[in-house]
């Protein structure tokens, strides 16, 4: 697949690099349940469906403990999102319709692997290492 461009806008961009997150963290392993939900949300994103990563926070909270993990990691996700617009250049140019989309790599290399894969904690944890500065590292990604 060539690459996605990015059409997550608002608080549903939190919500694939909040569940990213938590699957890294999250330390029991999720139900064969959630795994094939999450699997059906990973292959429609695949497919361009980008309005279903709002899913990944119903599935999230059908298991209690993993919420806790991805409900943390969406608030440090917006707290570095809030840091990160106070701290933006006042003098940059503003976007306007002209402007084109931002294509990005980050979402196949990413995203899609551990949603469609049979393990995706364990993709997610090879894929995102033991970086101290996850959360940081996920906010910079491109979906």
């Amino acid at each position: 697949m060539t690459s996605q461009e990015s059409t997550l806008s608002g608080s549903n961009q939190f919500a694939p690099k909040a569940f990213l997150i938590a699957l890294a963290r999250f330390e029991a392993p999720l139900s064969p349940e959630l795994i094939a939900e999450v699997n059906e949300v990973g292959e429609a994103l695949v497919n361009g469906e980008l309005q279903k990563a709002s899913q990944l926070i119903s599935i999230a909270q059908k298991d209690a403990a993993f919420y806790q993990d991805f409900e943390l990691a969406f608030k440090e996700l917006k707290t570095i999102h809030g840091k990160k617009e106070n701290e933006k250049n006042k003098y940059l140019a503003e976007l306007d319709e002209n402007t084109p989309p931002r294509q990005t790599d980050d979402y196949n290399n990413f995203l899609a692997p551990p949603l469609t894969n049979s393990n995706p904690q364990s993709l997610a944890r090879k894929l995102l290492g033991k970086a101290t500065d996850l959360v940081e590292r996920v906010y910079r990604l491109r979906f």
